[in-house]
């Protein structure tokens, strides 16, 4: 006589089968499980378990980030990489013990751009155009050598650094499509923008005389410690390195506030400003400026046409939203009660580089625990770190034990119930309010009602 399986069970006799080099598809996985064990087991059911344990892959919500793998990054000891499942993506992993307050690893930042705020120094050579520290505080400081270019620099080694990664082809001075850019930056003071035209910098100038470094597990590392010889980039490698961050397109993203038809009118016209002024700065095909270091045919016409898309500039500008992004860094994922804390370190005059961190623990850390930090302040009453999480981030809701626990006296059940799909469509036919009654306020409160909040 069949009887029906606890999802643990199927959960168990299913991953030898869907975990192997070949798996079976669903069909022929039921059609196993029912002959093996005499149960009583539905496709749907089956299909369900699966996605729910990160055994299978469900339909994607286009506001879900996408993220893989790198396995060209060079990892500090103790620590691996794994593909945890298609919501969270990627993760960390220790291998060893880890006591509290140790740390883990100090990290440079593959790519950076200076906060908004400090744009204006940077071009007027007040802060480094590599680290952004105060270029007044080092006696090594040099200056950019194109004439009407007030870049500077820390010292000799972060101007190598910046040449070759992205000031040769975002030299106002020389590049006047770059300056027209960082003009806009200025005006707008749009920090994703400026991150994500390093990034197409330091990809295009792997075709320059001059290339970015290599961080390969044969020729370097970002993590410090570890052995760098120098070794130049391949266009392969770095657009490798770009791809697996965590992407998503940034219309799907914005389209989920309740505000976003106010917000399009304004937003969208002002995105496809930038990415014009992106390419007309950077694509070699495009460029009017005889100092471009990198040739036309130095890439194929494909591959610049992919590198150079609407719809790729939309997904680099989503994880650019931050203040830098890191190879090792961006594989941990997200925990209200996280064991790893990051730091930046200190510099001169008191300011803390975008461009160095170092992960400590929090607690003890043992073989197997995933490496988790915490992506707002815990502090945060959980509602509201679930709605920033949701809105700034792309998920929810948040499972962690200290959600839940925080979560189990509230009064309203429905706080609970927190549908992503659905959220999205209310996000969506939300109608947009009049624009004279337009606050952050109100659209936030908009946003949390329609979240269940």
């Amino acid at each position: 006589m069949s009887c029906a399986p606890t999802e643990a069970q199927v959960i168990e006799a299913a991953r030898p089968y869907v975990e192997r080099p070949e798996p079976l598809g669903l069909a022929k996985l039921l059609t196993t499980l029912q002959t093996e064990h005499g149960w009583s087991l539905s496709e749907k059911r089956l299909k369900k378990i699966l996605i729910a344990s990160g055994l299978r892959d469900g339909p994607r919500k286009p506001w879900v980030p996408v993220s893989a793998l790198d396995e060209s990054v060079p990892l500090p000891e103790g620590v691996q990489a794994v593909y945890l499942d298609a919501v969270k993506g990627r993760g960390l992993v220790a291998t060893r013990d880890f006591a509290e307050g140790q740390t883990l690893f100090v990290e440079d930042a593959y790519v950076a751009a200076p906060p908004p705020s400090e744009l204006s120094k940077m071009l007027a050579g007040q802060i480094c155009s590599q680290c952004f520290l105060p270029t007044a505080g080092s006696m090594l400081s040099v200056s950019c050598a194109h004439p009407r270019c007030r870049a500077a620099f820390c010292h000799r080694q972060c101007q190598t650094k910046a040449q070759a990664t992205h000031h040769a082809l975002l030299c106002p001075g020389a590049q006047p499509a770059a300056a027209a850019l960082f003009a806009f930056l200025e005006q707008y003071q749009w920090h994703s923008l400026h991150t994500v035209a390093r990034c197409l910098a330091r990809v295009l100038l792997t075709g320059a005389a001059q290339k970015p470094p290599s961080v390969s597990l044969k020729t370097g590392a970002t993590v410090q410690g570890l052995p760098s010889k120098d070794a130049p980039a391949t266009f392969e490698e770095v657009l490798h390195h770009l791809d697996s961050f965590a992407t998503v397109s940034e219309l799907e993203r914005r389209a989920r506030n309740p505000g976003w038809e106010l917000e399009r009118a304004g937003f969208l016209p002002a995105l496809q400003r930038a990415h014009t002024l992106l390419v007309e700065a950077l694509d070699p095909r495009r460029t009017r400026s005889n100092r471009f270091p990198v040739p036309a045919d130095a890439h194929l016409a494909s591959t610049l046409d992919r590198l150079f898309a609407w719809e790729t500039f939309l997904t680099y500008v989503y994880p650019t939203d931050h203040s830098w992004l890191d190879l090792v860094h961006s594989h941990l994922n997200h925990d209200c009660t996280p064991n790893l804390s990051i730091r930046h370190m200190p510099g001169r005059g008191g300011v803390r580089p975008a461009t160095r961190i170092t992960a400590r623990a929090l607690r003890a850390i043992q073989p197997g625990e995933e490496l988790l930090i915490s992506y707002v302040d815990p502090s945060l009453p959980a509602e509201r770190r679930r709605l920033l999480l949701w809105r700034d981030y792309c998920f929810g809701p948040c499972a962690c034990e200290h959600c839940a626990s925080e979560l189990q006296g509230a009064s309203n059940v429905e706080a609970h119930d927190f549908d992503a799909e659905k959220a999205s469509k209310l996000a969506r036919s939300t109608p947009a309010p009049a624009p004279e009654a337009v606050e952050a306020a109100a659209l936030e409160q908009e946003l949390r009602a329609s979240l269940g909040f």
